[in-house]
């Protein structure tokens, strides 16, 4: 009984937690990383770290091995405070919740799970058997894991400096950000920085075939590879989105003799069809203002086609048009980049679109007259 409760248990975790790497060695792709981290475990001489870089690289995953690393079971839910700053990004929480952290007092570590930084060992810890314990340096430092630090307002971070300084001897913080032009610059300075670089393909090829093979995953013959690369292009290096890809595809073919598609893949991340870009460039050829916004709102809006799928794919057709001037198409690549990065920071859908797609008409209508 306790076996299926077990079993159950495990097989409701995403596969994103139940597959993420429990140890620095399991990481892959992050050599230098992973080999600096572990010189600075073995050494004891942890600095603040600033992790960076597109999401879904394993800034994350490293964060959390390194603290498995360092600290004993016993020690980890002590020693560690995990907070997504997205969520609490005020100045309060800096003052009130991580300073009372940082601030608390370090106790010794456990009998059983004794610093391997000493160089005194007790004669009955040399008769334990080594595959039964192993030795955690356990250093007289706490952690604060601040994911998604570039969401922390300017006030806070200004805050956080001081906070860093005063109690870097008990508490080693790690800050975690996809854009780290917006930590500011004096907290970047006190954290040794490291750049995350997208996953590449091979990498994640080979994690989503050892994935899909202990999930059972299904696939019609001969065409495993075709949807699994498929799967890689949409993710663009994010391991995280891969794998949840993967997932969301594998739950939606429940039935017993249905595998997963190519085509499914495309449709479930919310790709546009190749004819609906077409038309959309015939649209923006042709058509008026009005007649151009019509289409927008009734064939991608409403459809809910994902805004920036939209754009890159009419972007990758436009570029590539011969009846289109150079000075026109590097407008709309201007206006589509700026329109990108507003969506990043939380911009309408809609208005960037209809934003992207007027300067479209205008250039390209201006072109064909």
């Amino acid at each position: 009984m306790a076996d299926q409760t077990s079993k159950a248990d495990q097989a409701a975790i995403p596969w994103v937690e139940r597959y993420r790497p429990k140890e620095l060695k399991d990481v892959s792709h992050q050599g230098e990383i992973v080999a600096t981290l572990k010189n600075a475990v073995e050494t004891n001489r942890l600095p603040h770290l600033l992790f960076y870089g597109p999401p879904g690289t394993g800034k994350t995953s490293v964060a959390l091995a390194l603290c498995r690393e360092l600290y004993s079971p016993d020690q980890l839910k002590r020693r560690v405070l995990e907070l997504n700053a997205s969520d609490e990004r005020g100045i309060s929480v800096v003052r009130d919740k991580i300073k009372h952290f940082a601030s608390l007092a370090i106790g010794n570590a456990s009998s059983k799970s004794k610093s391997f930084f000493t160089k005194e060992k007790d004669a009955d810890a040399m008769d334990i058997d080594e595959g039964e314990t192993k030795k955690y340096p356990n250093p007289p430092y706490k952690i604060i894991i601040l994911d998604e630090a570039d969401a922390v307002t300017r006030d806070a971070q200004a805050a956080l400096r001081r906070v860093i300084e005063a109690y870097s001897k008990v508490t080693r913080f790690i800050l975690i950000c996809n854009y780290v032009t917006r930590i500011i610059e004096p907290l970047a300075s006190r954290c040794a920085k490291f750049r995350f670089q997208p996953l590449p393909v091979d990498s994640m090829k080979e994690r989503i075939c050892y994935i899909a093979e202990h999930e059972d995953c299904k696939f019609d013959e001969g065409k495993k590879d075709e949807v699994i690369d498929e799967i890689l292009n949409l993710s663009e290096g994010d391991m995280r989105r891969a794998v949840t890809t993967l997932q969301s595809a594998h739950s939606l073919c429940c039935g017993p003799n249905e595998v997963i598609k190519k085509d499914a893949i495309a449709e479930m991340a919310g790709l546009p069809p190749p004819d609906l870009i077409d038309r959309l460039i015939e649209t923006l050829q042709t058509a008026t203002f009005d007649k151009m916004k019509d289409f927008v709102m009734e064939n991608v809006v409403l459809e809910g086609y994902s805004a920036e799928f939209v754009l890159s794919a009419l972007m990758a057709k436009i570029i590539v048009m011969d009846d289109v001037s150079e000075e026109a198409k590097a407008k709309i690549a201007i206006q589509a980049a700026k329109s990108d990065k507003n969506l990043v920071d939380g911009s309408d859908e809609t208005l960037q679109l209809l934003t992207v797609c007027s300067l479209a008409l205008g250039c390209m209508k201006k072109r064909k007259q």
